[in-house]
């Protein structure tokens, strides 16, 4: 179809009311992520009242790009909308196939990424069972994930953002949750997050965890390198803010002990 059916078509499903202009971000990022398949996954989301339109892009990624959207009940919901083709198949397998929770991998991409996008469903769940502030999961279909919106008129900055905004009690106070995050998820829930720092972390009347999709259980063969993963980011993070930290060695021997 020519680009004006293109945005017809992508309007007359979900209500993408924002006005986009050829050559526009917001028309580049639809154009690259709302295949076929796609638009009929949102197209079913629309129908059962999930999402009435969409309003504008929170976040692009290599893997997915993150819209704000309203159900039918006028609720705000943040859409992630993964790509089902994308340069990332290789790692995306490798941490499946790692993974004991996930049975039968198929070959074709489009569907191993509906995989990927139950996970993270199925990982932010967990996450809420031991007591870890994160978007509240809604819905998924294939390659899209319905989760709660953390913000006010906008999106929640990330901490990355406002960094430089913080006072030294507020970062301390950063690093103790950040690091009790990841020492409940791995003591009490048997669980890592694997991909936890600053770009991770949005601030908002308390810090909120994101982007779950790499995180797995601790007898994943990958989790204790995902674990150091965390706990050195975390760590070299706040330790050039100033904060004073634990040690990485001492931490890691101290939590794969318990």
């Amino acid at each position: 179809m020519s680009e004006r059916e293109f945005e017809r078509a992508i309007e007359e499903l979900i209500g993408l009311r924002e006005r986009r202009e050829k050559g526009s971000e917001l028309y580049k990022i639809a154009n690259e992520v709302f295949d076929k398949s796609t638009t009929e996954t949102l197209s079913y989301l629309h129908r059962r009242g999930w999402i009435e339109h969409l309003q504008g892009v929170v976040s692009t990624g290599k893997e997915a790009n993150v819209f704000t959207g309203v159900t039918s009940e006028g609720e705000k919901v943040a859409v992630k909308v993964y790509r089902t083709y994308t340069t990332e198949f290789r790692r995306i397998w490798e941490y499946l196939a790692a993974d004991p929770r996930v049975g039968y991998l198929p070959k074709d991409m489009r569907k191993l990424v509906f995989v990927w996008t139950r996970r993270e469903f199925k990982n932010l769940q967990r996450a809420i069972k031991y007591a870890v502030r994160v978007p509240e999961p809604k819905i998924f279909r294939n390659n899209v994930l319905v989760m709660e919106f953390i913000g006010g008129n906008g999106p929640a900055p990330r901490l990355k953002d406002v960094e430089r905004e913080l006072e030294p009690q507020d970062l301390e106070e950063l690093y103790s949750f950040t690091m009790g995050v990841i020492e409940r998820l791995w003591r009490r829930g048997d669980m890592v997050h694997g991909d936890m720092s600053e770009y991770n972390i949005l601030i908002w009347d308390s810090p909120v965890v994101i982007d779950w999709s790499q995180a797995t259980v601790k007898r994943n063969k990958m989790s204790v390198a995902l674990l150091k993963r965390d706990l050195w980011n975390v760590i070299n993070y706040f330790t050039r803010k100033g904060v004073h930290t634990e040690d990485f060695n001492e931490k890691l021997r101290e939590l794969l002990e318990a």
